[in-house]
């Protein structure tokens, strides 16, 4: 009995000490455990790595998960972290919010203690009576916001995100934002309030506003949304949204629905963008995008699993008219690109800025346009070629047409190819242009890997029949009755080029020029004023000019050229009929920009005011100059020049297209000479 009654004494004391401790919890719990304030600012501060201040009204429930209310909360910055300040240069808070309560489940309080960043917090509610947030990442990108050890720095074009906590319930009387980002030159200063109304009713949502600078230029941007909750709360319920956004020259309107406002996940709506550059956008878009002229897009975007997928009804560049759709990857690295570009127009001479030429209508273009025609002709202007690096593409290119941008010459009728970008290598392979009955196929290739980028073409172009590609007509041949008028040349044209060179800009690729490329014509013919002119045979000409210009058959029309640093030479450039034999010879330098050219007509008929003098095609691209070379020495030598031509002109009948086998101009021409 003594010892039972030991046993319940004992029980009784301890039941009594647990009753006790639940009233003492209990009386803690509802009191909010304010004596915990100095402990959990310490913790905080501890785990955050900088001053946390909570008060002076402070309370705190641990039950279920830890819940915060206190009339003022104060981030502060670490010690060597950059920071704002204010008008009179007192340094800024981080973050200072006045009637604050916050509810954290434990398993986000413990990602934070194993210094994991905010993105992987869930914070179950939020509200705050107002906010100010100011955020400042210097250069090097040591950064206010962020928490925990430091981490070793991202490789080149990939970008560390703004870690922001996913929230359940957020609501924010008024806020104010102040973004200083000197490692990406951006500058905000943003206003923001969110209600959730009656019942949900019609005044609930999101509604920002910010303004400030981008690289150098305003930037404004305004977001409406309805439904804070589901905004930011990462649920399945997807709530009306209102985005417009100017800058770097572009615009952007986004209208449709998003589950998270904060990530823009699970997003589905309708976009318009125009801008000045696609380069412009790209940048301010996360995207490698080639400099252009004026541009306007509109279309469909949805992002799911934080892929986006793009359907661009309306693209239009200049006079370019497109379409496409695209899907974008960001979570592999770098971000991939992938695609199709169609429509039913390109004009090539819209892609002129990504060479370094002036886009039409740009500001300043004419006045740049004089400067040129005094100096240099080539765009000097060196390519972007940084941005290569921060994305992947792999996009196939359908177009109807590719205007090449003059009524001289017919365009191409489909364009098609396969545009690849990966490893900073650009290619355009694949590529298939057909025109005049004939096509042109081949790979261009820019790696930007070098010191000095490389450019490489690897092409070729068969069955293009010169009366239809060479637009300019000759109203005065003879044809018959409803017939096309004839150009000055006709024929199928085929031949080939391998061209490489190195530099930052198309004048420098150019005038570091290494390769070949040979031209060739068969089943020709060419105008007879064409020929008298070219021979300066002022007899005939004038007798072209009263009775119609006559075709004569091209026996032989070979042209190849070798380029060594630039420095192009026409080893062979032979147009052959029955009338005369026209040779040419000379150089070309495409990093002087300067010509050097002779043309020489060796008649095969008798004239009396015939001149018969070498044409000399002299002076720079922006100024050529005409010349004639007068006395019989000049015969001499160009007749000279024509035997030496013998030897070239045989190593270049192999690759020929032989066409019609009976027609065999080249081969009887070769023989004249050898004669």
């Amino acid at each position: 009995m003594a010892t039972g009654f030991r046993i319940g004494r004992a029980g009784r004391w301890l039941l009594g000490a647990l009753a006790l401790l639940i009233v003492a919890l209990a009386l803690c719990e509802a009191l909010g455990w304010r004596f915990l304030r100095d402990p959990v600012q310490s913790r905080l501060g501890a785990a955050l790595q900088r001053e946390v201040v909570c008060g002076p009204t402070f309370r705190v429930h641990l039950l279920g998960s830890v819940r915060l209310q206190c009339s003022e909360l104060r981030l502060g910055t670490p010690e060597g972290q950059p920071v704002l300040r204010d008008e009179q240069g007192q340094p800024r808070p981080m973050l200072r919010a006045t009637d604050v309560g916050v509810a954290v489940p434990y398993g986000s309080l413990l990602a934070l203690r194993r210094g994991e960043g905010l993105e992987t917090v869930v914070v179950s509610a939020l509200t705050m009576q107002q906010f100010e947030a100011n955020l400042a990442q210097a250069k090097d990108g040591r950064a206010n916001w962020k928490f925990g050890p430091p981490k070793p720095p991202k490789p080149e074009g990939e970008e560390e995100p703004l870690p922001i906590p996913r929230f359940g319930e957020l609501q924010v009387r008024e806020g104010r934002l102040r973004l200083d980002d000197a490692l990406h030159a951006l500058l905000v200063d943003g206003r923001l309030s969110t209600s959730e109304g009656e019942a949900g009713g019609a005044n609930a949502g999101l509604r920002a506003e910010a303004q400030g600078r981008w690289e150098g230029k305003p930037l404004t941007a305004r977001l409406e949304a309805g439904g804070v909750l589901p905004l930011v709360g990462g649920g399945g319920q997807l709530v009306p949204i209102k985005l417009h956004l100017e800058a770097a020259q572009t615009l952007v309107d986004l209208e449709g629905r998003v589950a998270d406002v904060m990530s823009l996940r699970a997003l589905e709506g309708r976009f318009h963008v125009k801008g000045a550059s696609l380069a412009g956008a790209g940048g301010f878009l996360s995207l490698t995008l080639p400099t252009t002229g004026p541009f306007e897009m509109s279309g469909n975007i949805s992002r799911k699993d934080e892929r986006w997928h793009a359907l661009v009804q309306s693209f239009t560049v200049g006079s370019s008219r497109m379409r496409g759709e695209f899907d974008f990857d960001p979570t592999v690295k770098p971000p991939r690109l992938a695609g199709t570009l169609a429509g039913q127009r390109l004009a090539l001479s819209d892609l002129a800025p990504a060479f370094g030429a002036a886009a039409k209508g740009a500001e300043g273009g004419e006045k740049a346009a004089a400067k040129d025609k005094r100096g240099r002709v080539l765009p000097q202007q060196e390519f972007d070629l940084p941005k290569l690096g921060l994305m992947q593409a792999d996009v196939r290119v359908d177009l109807d047409n590719a205007d090449l941008g003059t009524g001289a010459l017919e365009n191409f009728k489909p364009l098609q190819g396969r545009i690849l970008l990966k490893d900073r290598v650009l290619t355009l392979q694949d590529m298939v242009a057909r025109t005049a009955g004939g096509e042109l196929r081949g790979q261009i290739a820019l790696d930007s890997r070098p010191r000095q980028p490389l450019w490489q073409a690897n092409l070729r172009w068969s069955g293009v029949q010169l009366e239809r590609f060479v637009k300019p007509r000759n109203p005065t041949a003879d044809k018959p009755a409803g017939a096309p008028d004839p150009g000055y040349i006709s024929g199928v044209l085929g031949g080939q080029a391998q061209l490489r060179g190195a530099g930052r800009s198309t004048a420098a690729m150019l005038g570091s020029l290494d390769g070949g490329m040979d031209l060739w014509v068969r089943n020709g013919a060419l105008s007879h004023l064409v020929i008298e002119a070219a021979g300066l045979d002022l007899a005939q000409a004038l007798g072209v000019a009263l009775q119609g210009d006559q075709r004569l058959p091209l026996h032989c029309a070979v042209v190849r050229m070798q380029v060594r640093d630039g420095l192009v030479r026409p080893e062979v450039a032979v147009f052959d009929t029955s009338d005369t034999t026209i040779l040419a010879s000379g150089e070309v330098s495409l990093a002087q920009e300067r010509l050097d050219l002779t043309l020489a007509a060796r008649p095969k008929d008798f004239s009396p005011l015939s001149l018969r003098s070498p044409v000399h095609i002299e002076g720079t691209f922006a100024q050529p100059e005409l010349r004639l070379e007068k006395g019989k020495l000049a015969l001499k030598l160009g007749a000279a020049a024509a035997l030496a031509l013998v030897n070239p002109l045989a190593a270049v009948l192999p690759l020929m297209d032989p066409g019609d086998k009976e027609n065999a101009g080249c081969q009887q021409t070769l023989q004249k000479f050898k004669g």
